[in-house]
């Protein structure tokens, strides 16, 4: 069985500008304000900025596939099911 990665590191430089569409416009933006500092430490959300038009905003730098989302949601799933069955054996047999 193949390793399948649950996200993929995506470069925003080489994406298209969510205002005017040019492809290969966007290059890294500082954080102005103490909030997108917060942002941007914390997230893999990176401000940009336009070449081109001058749009200003957060791009990700992480995608998920159909794949990986599928990969989370049974992950999660496990979790929440391991959680209750091990809440049940504590409370029912631990007390004895």
């Amino acid at each position: 069985m193949a390793k399948d990665k649950i996200l993929f590191y995506r470069n925003p430089q080489f994406s298209k500008c969510p205002s005017c569409k040019s492809i290969g416009t966007l290059h890294r933006s500082r954080a102005r304000n103490m909030w997108e500092q917060i942002v941007r430490k914390t997230s893999f959300i990176k401000t940009y900025r336009c070449k081109e038009c001058g749009w200003r905003g957060f791009r990700s730098t992480l995608i998920f596939t159909k794949k990986s989302l599928k990969t989370i949601i049974v992950y999660i799933v496990l979790m929440a099911l391991t959680a209750y069955l091990a809440q049940y054996f504590i409370l029912h047999y631990a007390m004895n």
